[in-house]
Order: structure tokens, then C-alpha cells, then sequence
């Protein structure tokens, strides 16, 4: 019995703090755009200001999908500020079980707040395929060298030689 009531606990618990963590609010620290994809280069939703309220749907890479005056992007994840990241209502001072919960969960009081960006691991690379279309416009950026010297001479840009650093970081 004790191990079905302990059971049931943890599993009403991992499912309340992650309702609480798909629902986070937060405020927009700088005014800018809300993307429609995770990209830099993706077209804008809508725009931002600062200290508009946010709230958290999910996130991928340094990337959040927000919900602001009613539309839904991507936003940077250092451009949100979670609520109660500076507030004195944290796990340690409020009580509340889910707060207490997620800092269990994550091990993150919500006092620093440090973003990483997964690179590629060996599967990305053994599962890598060539596309054949953006090396196609990679093509289309080449110049040949008497261009490229031609170019850097008109802008002032002189040759230099530099000599290979020895062992110890010493010439």
C-alpha cells in the first residue's frame, strides 16, 4: 500500500510540474521580434517590448515559443526573463510544493540562469546527408583570386606574412 501511495505521489507530482513548466510566465527583458520558427533568419510573427509579459509553451536549443498579446512564436531564450527568477516567492521562501518540486526536478533554484546550446554529437555526423541545394548557393558566393585580390587592393588592404607560432606559443 505504501508503495502505491508513494507511486501515485511522484506520478501526480512529475505531472504537475511539468503542466507548471509548459505554462511558465515570464517578462521580455529587450524589445525585438517573435520569430515563427527557431531561426534567426525566420520571418517575425509580431514584435515585443520590454517588460512584456510572456508565457512559456515549450522550448528548443536557445530558443523559447512564447505566447505574447495573443500570438504565438519563437523568441531567444536570453531574451525572457522567467517570473520569479528574482523574486522572493522561490521554492525557498514560498513553500509551495510544486516550486519545491521543480527545484528537485531540475536542480535550479531559478537564481542564475545558464543557457547552452547543444552542438552536434557522432550520431549528427554519421547520420549527415549532403544538400545538394545549399551547396549549390555556396557555389554562387565563390570569386576567383585575381577578383579577390583586385578587391582588397581597392580597399586598401595590403599582404602580410605571419609567421607560424613554436611550441610554447613563442616565435
Amino acid at each position: 500500500m505504501l508503495r502505491t501511495c508513494t507511486f501515485a505521489f511522484l506520478i501526480s507530482v512529475t505531472v504537475s510540474t511539468t503542466a507548471a513548466s509548459a505554462a511558465e510566465r515570464g517578462v521580455v527583458l529587450r524589445a525585438g521580434d517573435i520569430k515563427v520558427q527557431p531561426f534567426i533568419d525566420a520571418a517575425s510573427a509580431t514584435t515585443v517590448t520590454a517588460n512584456e509579459p510572456v508565457t512559456v509553451i515549450d522550448r528548443k536549443g536557445g530558443w523559447m515559443e512564447v505566447t505574447a498579446a495573443g500570438k504565438t512564436g519563437w523568441i531567444r531564450m536570453l531574451n525572457v526573463r522567467l517570473a520569479g527568477a528574482d523574486t522572493a516567492g522561490s521554492a525557498a521562501h514560498s513553500g509551495n510544493l510544486l516550486t519545491s518540486a521543480s527545484l528537485l526536478r531540475t536542480g535550479s533554484s531559478g537564481k542564475t540562469v545558464t543557457t547552452g546550446v547543444k552542438g552536434l554529437g557522432e550520431e549528427n555526423l554519421r547520420n549527415a546527408t549532403v544538400n545538394t541545394a545549399e551547396l549549390a548557393k555556396l557555389s554562387t558566393l565563390a570569386v576567383d583570386p585575381a577578383e579577390a585580390t583586385a578587391n582588397a587592393k581597392r580597399s586598401g588592404l595590403k599582404e602580410t606574412q605571419a609567421d607560424y607560432l613554436t611550441k610554447g606559443g613563442k616565435n
